[in-house]
C-alpha cells in the first residue's frame, strides 16, 4: 500500500531528531524522493501515492514542500502535524533507515546535485524537448523505477 509522502518525510525527521541531526526542508524533500526512488528500484512498488514533480530545483512532492516551506532554509523543528500516522512494513522501514544512513549526512545542495545530474529522471523530464518553463511536469514512476533498477544492477552510487 502506498503511503502519504508526508508520513515518509516524518519518518526521516524522526531519524534526524533521534540522532540530534538538524535537517532542512531541502534535505527532507530530497531524502523523501530518494526513499520513493529506491523503493521503486529495489521492490518495484511506490512508497507513496503522490506524484513527484520536476520543479526547477529538483524532484519535489508538493504536499511535502507545502508542509515544510514555513522553515525556509532553517532546520525543521517538528514533524508534520496534520498527517495521520501510518504503519510501514518491514521492507519500508528498513529502506527508509538505509536511505537515512546513506544520505542523511549530505547537505541540501549535495543532495540536489545528485538528483539533478545528467541522466537522472529529473534531468530527463526537465530537459525534454517542447517542455515549457512555466510548468512542472510529473516525473513518472516508471522512469524513476527504471533509473533506480539500473543503479541496483550496476551498483552505481551516483543518484
Amino acid at each position: 500500500m502506498a503511503h502519504d509522502a508526508r508520513s515518509v518525510a516524518n519518518e526521516l525527521i524522526r531519524w534526524a531528531r533521534e540522532e540530534e541531526h538538524a535537517v532542512t526542508p531541502m534535505q527532507i524533500l530530497k531524502l523523501t524522493y530518494l526513499c520513493h526512488a529506491w523503493m521503486l528500484g529495489l521492490y518495484g512498488r511506490p512508497l507513496f501515492r503522490q506524484r513527484v514533480e520536476a520543479w526547477m530545483y529538483g524532484p519535489v512532492v508538493g504536499d511535502v514542500y507545502r508542509s515544510l516551506k514555513q522553515y525556509g532554509g532553517s532546520p525543521i523543528r517538528t514533524t508534520i502535524k496534520f498527517v495521520q500516522t501510518e504503519s510501514f512494513d518491514e521492507y519500508e522501514k528498513d529502506l527508509i533507515e538505509q536511505v537515512w544512513r546513506r544520505y542523511g549526512n549530505l547537505s541540501g545542495p549535495q543532495l540536489s546535485a545528485m538528483t539533478h545530474a545528467p541522466g537522472t529522471p529529473w534531468s530527463i523530464v526537465r530537459h525534454r524537448p517542447g517542455r515549457t518553463s512555466v510548468n512542472s511536469p510529473i516525473i513518472p514512476n516508471n522512469l524513476i523505477q527504471r533509473h533506480y533498477e539500473s543503479k541496483v544492477a550496476t551498483s552505481d552510487d551516483n543518484d
